[in-house]
């Protein structure tokens, strides 16, 4: 066939974004396309369907799957429903490392459970390292409190997923209770109660003794979240001002997250209308990786600008002239702290920088507010946090009579 005529019949069988999709000789419907990963290879999938709307679809359904993990080594597609499967070597190798019988002890299930359910979220696309962080803690958790007991004479021994019932496991979450709080135990419940689920889907366990049972916990009086009162938010300010906690001043006049705080680009503060807009985070997470016995390792940190907690979190900030005045000298002194570093100023730099004019470290402005609460001799200073600031920021406003409707859409939680 000459070249032009073949490229004429490439045409008719490729529509502009669909991928390549050709009718067979037996009037069905072959489709491909070639899913991109972060590393920039490409996984090639090839499919038959007996319409074109159904190939399309599934290669629409690839298109948001994209790019995909560096670890995924391959994708199924279900004939039957079209559902679509990643298959990771990551996934291959825990499954070669764990034995996945009746013996398992808790320690080694509860890696298989994070990795191999908890590490993925819907459609298979892997969930933030942020929120996989969170689910590694609970998984510590709950190995120290039911992955081992210790017997009469000393000795340790490791708990089997088998061997757990519903009377040691609620007794291990009161003490967690009576030790932490009672969203640690709350949270810590719901991890367990999942693990379990999967446990039986598994076929470690016949029969998941959580399945017809609801640990509850004593009643108690809430906690009350802590709090820089009123009467000592102007004392917070000044020292602010004496140390040039900049990035702590703003916390404390905006409500703002810290990674709010640290994804601040020059380019979000109008300093002629007094604004600050804030729409992106400055995270740093931890990495994970699993080894070849199956165990997940930490494998350094990534830090990096992301979407803020939620769409609805992006807003703007009025604050007083006499306040924006103070992130005026600030923009003056950063200039003058880049131009010692032998760097260009620009508008999108961020706003608060430690050494050589680097992003704000992800616990400065944390140990600046344990210091200034420190020394101001605040009511239980030792348990401020830089979140702490977000909630004072809320408490003042309404005890400064602002309405609760207005305050949600300046925090927007």
């Amino acid at each position: 066939m000459p070249v032009k005529d073949l490229k004429k019949a490439t045409q008719k069988r490729k529509e502009k974004g669909d991928g390549y999709i050709r009718k067979t000789k037996s009037g069905t419907f072959e489709g491909s396309y070639y899913i991109h990963k972060v590393d920039e290879t490409e996984i090639r999938k090839s499919f038959t369907r007996r319409d074109r709307t159904e190939i399309k679809d599934i290669i629409a359904h690839l298109k948001v799957l994209e790019p995909l993990d560096a670890d995924v080594i391959d994708v199924e597609i279900n004939k039957q429903t079209n559902e679509i499967k990643l298959i990771k070597k990551t996934d291959q190798l825990i499954k070669k490392s764990v034995q996945l019988d009746k013996e398992v002890l808790v320690d080694d299930y509860v890696e298989y459970w994070l990795w191999h359910h908890r590490r993925k979220g819907q459609k298979g696309i892997m969930i933030k390292n942020s929120t996989f962080t969170d689910y590694m803690k609970k998984g510590k958790i709950i190995k120290d409190r039911i992955g081992e007991i210790k017997l009469e004479n000393g000795k340790i021994h490791k708990v089997k997923v088998n061997e757990l019932t519903l009377d040691f496991i609620e007794a291990k979450l009161l003490e967690l209770f009576r030790d932490t709080c009672y969203t640690t135990a709350l949270n810590t419940r719901n991890h367990i109660k999942n693990m379990m689920v999967c446990a039986k889907k598994d076929g470690i366990i016949e029969s998941n003794p959580l399945a017809d049972e609801q640990i509850n916990f004593p009643s108690t009086q809430i906690k009350k979240r802590k709090i820089v009162r009123e009467e000592d938010i102007q004392n917070v300010i000044k020292l602010c001002l004496k140390y040039w906690y900049i990035d702590v001043f703003t916390q404390i006049i905006t409500g703002a997250r810290v990674s709010e705080i640290r994804g601040l680009r020059w380019e979000n503060i109008d300093i002629d209308n007094c604004k600050i807009h804030y729409d992106e985070n400055y995270l740093t997470t931890n990495q994970y990786d699993i080894d070849k016995e199956g165990h997940i390792v930490l494998n350094g940190t990534t830090s990096d600008y992301t979407t803020l907690k939620s769409s609805s979190s992006e807003r703007t900030i009025e604050i007083e002239k006499d306040l924006m005045e103070v992130l005026k000298i600030h923009k003056e002194l950063q200039k003058q702290f880049a131009e010692r570093q032998n760097v260009t100023f620009k508008e999108t730099d961020p706003v608060f920088t430690g050494r050589w004019y680097k992003q704000l470290g992800r616990n400065t402005t944390n140990e600046r507010v344990k210091r200034v609460a420190k020394e101001l001799g605040i009511k239980d200073f030792d348990e401020i946090t830089s979140h702490c600031l977000r909630k004072s920021f809320c408490y003042a406003g309404l005890l400064n009579d602002v309405p609760l409707e207005y305050m949600s859409k300046l925090m927007r939680t």
